[in-house]
């Protein structure tokens, strides 16, 4: 159960329990992918080569964030 905008002295003990094991598993789901792509020597190795071409101002090497996103 969300407890969307209520404040948490409005909330009963259970509900404030859901909503801190609903924070701690979307933690532990962003912490596993981010172990997934730090373990993933290959993919690591184009990241740190986009950085480098964003750095070195390498035109057509990625994609802006803001376009990818708008797009």
């Amino acid at each position: 159960m969300k407890a969307g905008k209520r404040k948490i002295t409005d909330m009963t003990v259970d509900e404030l329990k859901d909503v801190i094991h609903e924070a701690i598993a979307e933690d532990m789901e962003v912490w596993r992918e981010t172990f997934e792509i730090m373990a993933d020597s290959k993919l690591m190795g184009q990241i740190r080569q986009a950085d480098m071409d964003r750095t070195a101002g390498k035109k057509g090497a990625f994609i802006a964030w803001d376009d990818l996103k708008n797009a």
